[in-house]
């Protein structure tokens, strides 16, 4: 597969919340670039990409709050330096403070979860046999899938809205994927009240690019380059 390198160019009155998007076929990339109070920046990147699955939606969830919007997959880039004082564009090591990498569903199921309760996360990836297709014959056998599961458990109250989904980092899931179902279970381990399901299904031909494209400008060399458009 031939990929394409997208590079937004930020011009000089950009301002300090403002956010620039570029599109990657059906995903789209956010920049979000903001110097701090200390002298340093943060960079933000962001690749979205709304699920496919929007005519089963009656079909696979029976909760009105999660057919109310399309589910999104997320994946997110944070770089911060807390010294832009340096003419080197070589970046000591030191100078980073924060950098974190994480991929994180939108539900849009507006559900606070207690610090007691629990949700279970199940992920099914249909690995990509065919770099032109979709529709493949080996499609449907069993080795052709993937699934993993993981529970989310915190301390304290979450919202179900948007949560972070571990497994996607641990795995290789999405990079050797062509599509992603995720399926939220709440409660789970909790007999006595009611579970409720969403299904969500991506296409990550597009996203997988996206999240390329983040890799290879969430880095301390870009966002330098960003101050020194600032100063």
């Amino acid at each position: 597969m031939i990929s394409t390198l997208f590079v937004l160019t930020i011009s000089s009155v950009f301002a300090a919340d403002e956010i620039k998007t570029v599109s990657i076929g059906g995903s789209k990339v956010f920049y979000h670039y903001q110097p701090t109070k200390t002298g340093g920046a943060i960079l933000t990147l962001s690749a979205l990409v709304s699920e496919t699955n929007n005519p089963l939606r009656g079909l696979k969830n029976t909760d009105q709050r999660r057919l109310s919007k399309l589910g999104q997959l997320i994946y997110q880039c944070k770089l911060m330096l807390y010294n832009s004082a340096k003419s080197d564009p070589a970046i000591d090591a030191n100078d980073l403070s924060l950098i974190s990498r994480n991929y994180s569903l939108f539900t849009g199921v507006d559900l606070l979860m207690a610090a007691d309760e629990r949700l279970g996360i199940q992920v099914e990836a249909l690995q990509a046999v065919d770099d032109n297709s979709l529709f493949t014959s080996t499609l449907g056998q069993g080795e052709t899938l993937k699934r993993q599961w993981e529970t989310v458990a915190n301390r304290f109250p979450i919202n179900l809205k948007q949560f972070d989904v571990n497994i996607l980092n641990e795995t290789d899931l999405v990079e050797t994927s062509e599509s992603i179902e995720i399926v939220a279970r709440f409660p789970i381990f909790q007999l006595k009240k009611p579970a409720s399901q969403w299904s969500y299904n991506f296409n990550l031909k597009d996203f997988k690019q996206a999240i390329q494209h983040i890799n290879e400008n969430c880095t301390p060399t870009r966002l330098m380059a960003l101050i020194k458009q600032k100063t």
